[in-house]
C-alpha cells in the first residue's frame, strides 16, 4: 500500500499568494517524483519562525488534527528545518518529519545512476545525517516507507555514530576526488584537442535531456520529473556548417536548491563552467516560466559562467502556460530558438543557431606546406579539415580553426 503525506506549505508575510502556490505545485511534483501521493496540503503564513517547531505552537497542534482526519503517515514541511525542529514536530506529531532538503536529496539518490553520482549522493546524505545524529534516538537503519524510505538499497543501516560517518566521508572525498580527476583529465583533453563544446543548462524538466537525444541520438532517459537527470552526459555532432562539436547534458537548477546539494554536485556542474558556449532552456509551459530562467541566470553567475550563455531556447511552445512570462523570455539578450521536442519543432533552428555561434569562433584556413611534413596530423587536433589538394612537392590544406589558434599557420 502507498503511503500518503501531508503538505505543509510554508507563506512568508507579506508574500504575494500566486508564489506561494507555486513552491506549493513545485513540491508536489517533487513528491510525486518520489510516487508520494499528497494527502492534504495545508498552507500556514509564519509572521516569525518558532525556534521549537518552525511552525507556530497552535499550527503544530492544528497539523496534529489534520493528521487524524486524513490518516497521512508522514508530514513533509516545504522549508528547511533544523534537526531540533525535526525532532521536536515527531514527537508531537507521532509520525516521521522531513523538510525540503531530504525531498530533494531522496529524489537525488533514486535517479542517480553513475558511480560518481552515487558517491555524491552518498556524501550529501553523510552531511545532512551528521547532525542529526544528537537529536535522534530512534534507529536510523530502520526500514519504512516515505521520503526517506526512497532512499532504499538499505543505506538506512548506514554506521550512525558520528565517528564512523566521518570516515565514511573521509573515503567518499578519495573516491569522489579520483573520479573528479579522471573527468578533469577529459577536460583537458577536449580542449588541447579544440573541440568547441556545449552545455544544455536550465530549470529542473525543461527538457534538456530531451534536446540533446533529439540532436544526439543519445538515448538519455527523459520524464516529466524533476530531476530525471543527474549524470552528466556528453555526445558529439556535426552541425550545417561541418562543425564538430560537442554538447553536454547537466544537472536541473531549481529555487532553494540545498547548499549540500550543490557542494556535492559542483563537479558536474563544472561543466557548464567549462563549456565554450551555453545553451540555456527554458519551459514554456512552467507557470513562472520567467522565474526559472531568472534562477538559471542566478545560479549560471555564481558558477561565473554566465557571460557563456548564448543561446535561449523557449522549449514546450505547444503548451505555453502565460503569454506574458513568455514575451519577456523573447525580450532576453540572447539568439531566441523558439522549439517544441514534442512536435519535434524548432530542432533545425538550433543546430543552425548553435554553428552561428561556432562561426563567430572559428576562421576558414588554406595552408600550404611541404608533402613531408606533419601538418595534417597538426590541423586536425587544432580543427577539422575540408578538403586536401596534393601536387608533386607540396600539400594544400582547407580547414576550420579556431581562431585563437589560426594565428600560429599564419604564413
Amino acid at each position: 500500500m502507498v503511503m500518503s503525506v501531508l503538505l505543509i506549505n510554508i507563506r512568508q508575510q507579506g508574500e504575494d499568494e500566486r508564489m506561494t502556490l507555486l513552491r506549493e505545485k513545485e513540491t508536489e511534483s517533487l513528491l510525486k517524483t518520489l510516487s508520494l501521493p499528497v494527502a492534504l496540503t495545508v498552507t500556514y503564513t509564519l509572521r516569525e519562525i518558532n525556534t521549537a517547531f518552525y511552525i507556530g505552537p497552535g499550527q503544530a497542534e492544528n497539523t496534529l488534527e489534520c493528521l487524524r482526519a486524513t490518516e497521512a503517515e508522514e508530514v513533509v514541511i516545504n522549508a528547511f528545518i533544523s534537526p531540533r525542529q525535526e525532532k521536536n514536530l515527531e514527537h508531537l506529531l507521532g509520525v516521521p518529519i522531513s523538510d525540503r532538503e531530504a525531498v530533494i536529496l531522496a529524489i537525488f539518490f533514486q535517479n542517480a545512476h553513475s558511480r560518481e553520482a552515487r558517491l555524491q549522493i552518498a556524501k550529501a546524505e553523510a552531511l545532512y545525517l551528521k547532525p542529526r545524529l544528537q537529536n535522534r534516538e530512534a534507529n536510523l537503519s530502520q526500514q519504512r516507507g516515505g521520503v526517506r524510505g526512497a532512499k532504499g538499497e538499505g543505506e538506512r543501516k548506514i554506521e550512525l555514530e558520528r565517528r564512523l560517518i566521518d570516515q565514511r566521508m573521509r573515503a567518499l572525498d578519495r573516491e569522489i576526488g579520483s573520479v573528479e580527476n579522471i573527468r578533469k583529465t577529459q577536460r583537458k583533453e577536449r580542449e588541447r584537442n579544440g573541440i568547441f563544446s556545449f552545455a544544455l543548462t536550465g530549470y529542473t524538466n525543461a527538457g534538456k535531456s530531451t534536446i540533446l537525444n533529439a540532436l544526439t541520438g543519445a538515448g538519455v532517459t527523459a520524464e516529466d520529473k524533476l530531476f530525471a537527470t543527474l549524470d552528466t552526459t556528453t555526445r558529439a555532432l556535426q552541425l550545417p556548417n561541418g562543425q564538430k562539436v560537442l554538447l553536454s547534458d547537466t544537472v536541473g537548477f531549481i529555487s532553494d536548491l540545498p547548499e549540500v546539494l550543490i557542494k556535492a554536485f559542483s563537479s558536474t556542474l563544472e561543466e557548464a563552467l567549462s563549456a565554450n558556449a551555453i545553451i540555456i532552456v527554458a519551459d514554456a509551459s512552467h507557470p513562472d516560466a520567467y522565474g526559472c530562467l531568472k534562477k538559471t541566470k542566478e545560479t549560471l553567475f555564481n558558477l561565473g559562467a554566465l557571460e557563456k550563455a548564448k543561446i535561449l531556447v523557449i522549449n514546450k511552445t505547444d503548451e505555453i502556460y502565460d503569454e506574458i512570462a513568455y514575451a519577456s523570455l523573447l525580450r532576453e539578450p540572447y539568439r531566441i530558438v523558439e522549439t517544441s521536442m514534442k512536435e519535434k519543432r524548432g530542432i533545425d533552428k538550433l543546430l543552425s543557431a548553435m554553428a552561428d555561434i561556432t562561426d563567430e569562433s572559428y576562421r576558414t584556413v588554406t595552408i600550404t606546406a611541404p608533402i613531408s611534413s606533419d601538418i595534417i596530423s597538426r590541423i586536425a587536433k587544432d580543427g577539422s579539415i575540408r578538403n586536401i589538394d596534393y601536387s608533386d612537392d607540396s600539400i594544400t590544406i582547407t580547414a576550420r580553426i579556431r581562431k585563437d589558434l589560426a594565428a600560429k599557420y599564419a604564413e
